[in-house]
């Protein structure tokens, strides 16, 4: 059993959970905040874009664990690295799509 994934893994739990509270904890203040969330209205505008945090949020921490979940499996951080790379250009066309659908 290798531990270094496990190091990795274990690290990026912390780490993600630190990161995207903050996030969670803006969405749930505005909705608490009783605004009117109509479409054009600064409310709604906050609330997108806290969900597109959150999503690019979700996606970062799924990047992460896939190159620590392949390092396990295969026991070969260069190999889980360079198999990443596809995996990479899929996360930034989600994320391009998810900003453009902000505006």
């Amino acid at each position: 059993m290798q531990l270094e994934p496990m190091i990795a893994a274990l690290i990026l739990f912390g780490l993600s959970t630190a990161i995207g509270i903050f996030n969670v904890v803006k969405i749930i203040t505005i909705y608490e905040a009783k605004h009117e969330l109509r479409h054009g209205s600064a409310g709604w505008i906050r609330a997108i874009s806290g969900w597109s945090l959150i999503i690019i949020w979700v996606l970062v921490t799924w990047f992460l664990s896939t190159i620590i979940g392949d390092w396990y499996i295969s026991g070969d951080l260069e190999g889980a690295m360079e198999r990443a790379e596809l995996r990479f250009w899929v996360m930034l066309e989600i994320i391009s799509a998810v900003a453009d659908s902000d505006s």
